[in-house]
C-alpha cells in the first residue's frame, strides 16, 4: 500500500483556512479519497488548551513569554497525536491539517529580532520533525491574505461571533511580520505552494480559490 501525504494549510488569521479545508473535506468524500483531518491547536485536549490560554494572554503577554518556551505547548499537542498520524499515513489516507509546524514557528519568531527569525524557525523545526518525530508535511498549502485585508475579516469575525481576538490578531505589526516570513518560507521551501486569495484588495470566492486549491493539489500528485 502506498504511503499517505500530509498537507498542511498556512496562513495569516483571517485568510479562509477553516473554510477551505471544509470545502476540500467535502470533495473528498464526494471523490470517496480515504483522508484524516487535524486543526491545531486542539482545543479540548491538555496541551492544546495550555496553548488556548496563552493565546488569550491568561498566561501573561505574548510578547514576554521567550519564543522556545511559548512553542512548547503546540509542540506538545501534536506529540499527543503523532502516532495516530503516523498510522493514517502508513494506511495511504491524504491528511489534511489546518496549521502544523509552520505556524508555531512563524508566528512566534515573529517576536524575535529579524537577524534571529530564520534560524529560529529551523530550530522549531527540528524540535517537531527530529526530536519529537513528527511526519514532515508532504505539500504546505500558504493562503496569502495581505494583512490590511486579513485585520478587516478578523474584525468583521470579531463583530458577529463570540470568539475573541488572539494575541497575535490584536497586533497588526506582528501580523505584518508574519506575512513576510511566510512569504519567505514559500519562496524558499520547495513543498511550499503559495495561493493568492485576493485579486484587487478583495477576497477570492471561497470556490474560487478552492479551485486553486484542487489544482495545487492534482498538479503535485496528491490527488
Amino acid at each position: 500500500m502506498a504511503s499517505g501525504k500530509l498537507i498542511a494549510l498556512e496562513g495569516t488569521d483571517g485568510s479562509g483556512k477553516g473554510t477551505q479545508l471544509k470545502l476540500l473535506v467535502e470533495y473528498l468524500v464526494k471523490q470517496g479519497i480515504p483522508h484524516e483531518t487535524l486543526d491545531f491547536p486542539r482545543y479540548g485536549k491538555f496541551f492544546g488548551d495550555l496553548a488556548g490560554r496563552m493565546l488569550k494572554g491568561e498566561l501573561g503577554p505574548v510578547e514576554t513569554i521567550p519564543a522556545q518556551l511559548a512553542v512548547l505547548p503546540f509542540a506538545c499537542d501534536r506529540w499527543q497525536v503523532r502516532d495516530e498520524l503516523k498510522g493514517w499515513l502508513n494506511e495511504g489516507k491524504l491528511v489534511i491539517s489546518n496549521r502544523y509546524t509552520a505556524s508555531s514557528a512563524v508566528y512566534h519568531a515573529a517576536k524575535l529580532p529579524a537577524d534571529q527569525q530564520m534560524a529560529f524557525i529551523d530550530w522549531v523545526y527540528k524540535l517537531e520533525n527530529e526530536i519529537i518525530g513528527l511526519p514532515k508535511e508532504d505539500l504546505v498549502i500558504y493562503f496569502h491574505v495581505p494583512v490590511a485585508v486579513a485585520q478587516h475579516l478578523i474584525d468583521k469575525r470579531a463583530a458577529e461571533t463570540p470568539k475573541e481576538k488572539d494575541e497575535y490578531e490584536k497586533d497588526p505589526s506582528m501580523l505584518f511580520t508574519v506575512e513576510r516570513l511566510y512569504g519567505e518560507l514559500a519562496k524558499q521551501r520547495g513543498n511550499w505552494n503559495m495561493i493568492e486569495c485576493t485579486r484587487d484588495g478583495m477576497m477570492l470566492k471561497p470556490v474560487e480559490i478552492q479551485k486553486l486549491v484542487l489544482d495545487e493539489l492534482t498538479q503535485n500528485g496528491v490527488l
